[in-house]
């Protein structure tokens, strides 16, 4: 992988998550915890179902190993960015999507290493040439998100005015600065996408479904409003491609790793748009609009 998107993927993806913090107050959290069902029913599906689903396929892959660990760490990763925007756009609830992304990234600086270590040992047995550093992972992905995040929102307690004013714009260039690290990742794995498509991509198609339909479900199963069904859905089935591709190729230096997670990217998208469109069309129906 290019040299300068190395240079570049850290900065940027420390970027992505101020941009979520900037969008978050003490009270989006109280207010959840106030009516914790949403977010409950987020999580669980989020930050345990989603990687049970995600192991039981890559116990299914007999392609490449490091395929199979890169869909684990596509897995255990948290909710993207793109999540919160395609939230708002569908009717959802924002406000339950933004804060589901920054826990769930916060969580993640433990959840992710500690999957990722258990999937290593089920995936690849004890003798693996591929070395898994849990204790740097879990302080890269800290330094990453969870500081990133922490600064953000002290911006908003403490300078909420300037903080306001700069929430918009950082939000819009963390979805460039997003489509930059993915595009930048898709040029550099061309090769094995196009080679590995096939095999590979039937089982992300698989996990990225899997997990929307799941999320759709608990949220009628647990008679949620709608708005919070939509933010479930779409958190569930965006994940953060990009700190994928900083786990694969920063901190475990393998970038062939990261081919489930760009490939990944591309069919997350393209799930997400045919959503999008029902959910709203769902909206302007149940308003008594003309479709």
């Amino acid at each position: 992988m290019d040299v300068l998107l190395q240079s570049f993927l850290p900065l940027g993806l420390a970027f992505i998550m101020l941009a979520i913090g900037l969008d978050l107050r003490p009270a989006d959290f109280t207010r959840l915890f106030r009516r914790p069902a949403p977010m409950l029913a987020g999580l669980v599906n989020q930050m345990l179902l989603l990687p049970c689903i995600g192991l039981a396929l890559a116990l299914t892959y007999d392609g490449r190993p490091e395929f199979a660990v890169g869909l684990m760490i596509l897995a255990a990763s948290p909710g993207g960015i793109t999540s919160n925007l395609l939230t708002v756009l569908a009717g959802g609830n924002g406000a339950l999507s933004v804060s589901m992304t920054a826990l769930t990234s916060l969580i993640g600086i433990v959840s992710l290493p500690l999957i990722l270590g258990l999937s290593q040992t089920l995936l690849l047995g004890a003798a693996t040439p591929i070395a898994m550093p849990i204790e740097r992972i879990m302080l890269g992905v800290l330094v990453i998100t969870g500081l990133p995040i922490a600064l953000g929102m002290g911006l908003r307690l403490w300078k909420p005015a300037w903080a306001g004013r700069l929430t918009g714009p950082a939000r819009r260039l963390a979805t460039v600065v997003f489509a930059i690290i993915v595009a930048g990742a898709f040029v550099g794995q061309m090769d094995n996408i196009v080679t590995h498509f096939i095999d590979i991509g039937l089982l992300l198609l698989i996990l990225n479904l899997a997990t929307m339909a799941l999320g759709w479900a608990t949220s009628r199963l647990l008679s949620l409003e709608r708005a919070d069904g939509v933010a479930i859905t779409l958190e569930c089935g965006l994940q953060n491609a990009a700190l994928s591709i900083f786990v694969a190729v920063t901190l475990l230096g393998s970038p062939p790793m990261v081919v489930p997670a760009i490939t990944y990217a591309l069919i997350m998208n393209v799930t997400a748009a045919l959503f999008l469109f029902h959910a709203r069309r769902a909206a302007r129906l149940s308003n008594g609009v003309d479709a």
